[in-house]
């Protein structure tokens, strides 16, 4: 536990999002609860004098110093220490108007609270032992969350597991820091298989805590959101392929070859999913030096990517022989776009397929589309779905970790971990591989929150939006 002194004081915050809405919610917590509620609030047809916790109260808000009512509002009154925060807390519903919104807060403040800072709220649960530390970053990483995957992982996490793993990871170092302790005091003792023991066991708390340092990587793939890059030779319909896409003319379209010079950037959401899509310079051979700068941020995108579609014209495959510099493993994840369908002046798309995939060798079946009039689009999408779900699949595990500080910490704990096996394969003083241990157990138990500073913490919670 920190030993950051108890806040006492009533807080008070706005915990619903700005603007207009059905209802707001305003917040409370501290030991002033119960009398500040009785103070504003009056309820129908019920004595508020005996109010009982975790029930709904229907009735009007009362401001004490113009003696008149403000809105009609529901209540609910949450005794300590089984409230979020683990003290007094009450929450009011009112309608979900912005002034009378912060008119109500304003006779809350009046009434003896003061505003609540950022994260305050799950910053006292913390203090008051209701959640530790890894608990209180789930807490976040779940209002974050953009895709199914952030958000499952950080309910795992919230949930416990990720603790559990954490925990498990500390009884292997404590069992190693016993088998160091039996041989510190007991020299003279023969202690069968210790030593193998010892390398083995430390080990395999190594490859636990790796799969966990490796699943930071993992979780901020699917947290910053997949990048598809849109590819090909000049003049094949690239831009108007991002324009479509996110239905508005984002890229200058023209039939000059080589008008894109800089790859663009686009946000959208695929199938409930975020997706970055890059608009490329096109690919060709060039002796024009800022076309060939264009291209070689190009193929930068390229091998950044998480899938690329890369274009076609239906009625010109030839141009694309620098599809030859595109790695083998990108390829996987390549789409064959064949665009200009509405232009086909042919009979059969077929021999048109069979001649790319013949040719060029790819892994995925081309897909036609007419950026013009929008055919074939919900089959490119799908297609890009599929190989995001593809990707979404390669997680190893849906426990991980979730931020930077959880990461450095299990770094750190590592290279404690790797020192003392290599000390104890050295034959080094033992006392001082036990010093290593006591360090990595330590940094682990910093994860959970067991012995946090106060800046850590006012780091850590002024991430959270007031009323959180």
């Amino acid at each position: 536990m920190s030993s950051l002194t108890y806040e006492i004081d009533t807080i008070c915050a706005i915990s619903s999002p700005a603007g207009e809405g059905a209802i707001s919610i305003i917040r409370a917590s501290g030991t002033d609860c119960l009398h500040i509620l009785q103070k504003i609030f009056k309820p129908y047809r019920k004595d508020f004098s005996n109010i009982k916790p975790r029930f709904l109260y229907t009735g009007r808000i009362f401001d004490f110093q113009t003696e008149s009512f403000v809105d009609e509002a529901v209540c609910v009154f949450i005794k300590g220490p089984d409230s979020y925060t683990g003290e007094d807390m009450f929450e009011i519903y009112p309608h979900g108007g912005v002034f009378n919104t912060k008119y109500i807060l304003e006779i809350i403040l009046k009434s003896g609270a003061r505003h609540a800072y950022n994260g305050e709220f799950t910053k006292r649960a913390y203090l008051n032992d209701k959640i530790n530390l890894i608990k209180a970053e789930a807490v976040l990483e779940i209002i974050k969350a953009n895709s199914l995957k952030t958000l499952v992982i950080a309910n795992n996490e919230l949930s416990g597991l990720l603790e559990k793993k954490i925990n498990k990871i500390k009884e292997d170092y404590i069992y190693l820091l016993a088998s160091l302790e039996a041989l510190i005091d007991f020299p003279e003792e023969e202690f069968e298989n210790i030593n193998a023991d010892f390398i083995k066991k430390s080990e395999e708390a190594a490859g636990l805590i790796g799969g966990l340092i490796e699943s930071y990587e993992n979780y901020e793939l699917n947290k910053r959101g997949f990048s598809v890059v849109i590819a090909g030779a000049p003049n094949v319909g690239k831009s108007s392929i991002l324009n479509r896409l996110v239905d508005k003319k984002r890229a200058i379209v023209s039939d000059t070859p080589g008008t894109t010079r800089d790859y663009i950037e686009e946000n959208l959401f695929l199938s409930n999913k975020p997706v970055k899509i890059i608009d490329t310079a096109g690919l060709r051979e060039t002796e024009n030096a800022i076309e060939y700068e264009g291209i070689k941020g190009s193929f930068n995108q390229i091998k950044n990517a998480d899938a690329v579609l890369y274009v076609f014209d239906v009625n010109d495959l030839a141009g694309n022989e620098i599809l030859k510099d595109i790695s083998e493993e990108k390829k996987d994840n390549l789409i064959p776009v064949i665009n200009k369908l509405d232009t086909f002046n042919g009979k059969d798309l077929s021999i048109i397929e069979k001649n790319v995939m013949r040719t060029f060798g790819f892994t995925n079946n081309p897909v036609f589309i007419s950026a013009k009039t929008g055919d074939g689009f919900e089959a490119m999408k799908k297609a890009v779905h599929d190989i995001i779900l593809k990707i979404e699949g390669g997680v190893k595990d849906d426990v991980g970790i979730t931020t930077l500080r959880q990461k450095n910490l299990l770094v750190k704990s590592l290279n404690l971990l790797e020192n003392a096996k290599e000390k104890f394969i050295e034959g080094r003083p033992l006392e001082l591989i036990s010093i290593d241990m006591r360090d990595g157990i330590n940094a682990l138990d910093e994860i959970v929150g067991g012995v946090t500073g106060e800046d850590v913490l006012d780091m850590l919670f002024k991430e959270f939006c007031i009323g959180k």
